[in-house]
């Protein structure tokens, strides 16, 4: 593995560590419904039938959801990580 190969893994590593993270902070509704849309590609249709919503209303949620998610990440600190010797 060349050394920007492990630079890049880390830092996607971090990255999706400081996803769950803020993840873990939202609502059960926010983490079902992007759950839901990003892990499991459903359509807002399904989604809205499996939550008895309309399709309307769940693409209303995952923008609230989402500009939720981005307000945690930005208010979360990166991780450090201890210098290489």
């Amino acid at each position: 593995m060349e050394p920007g190969d492990l630079d890049e893994t880390l830092s996607q590593l971090d990255e999706s560590l400081a996803v769950h993270e803020a993840m873990s902070a939202m609502t059960e509704n926010c983490r079902e419904i992007l759950d839901r849309f990003f892990a499991h590609d459903e359509s807002y249709r399904t989604i809205g039938e499996a939550l008895d919503l309309p399709a309307g209303t769940i693409a209303s949620r995952i923008s609230r959801c989402l500009d939720k998610l981005k307000t945690l990440l930005e208010e979360t600190p990166p991780p450090t990580r201890p210098e290489a010797r």
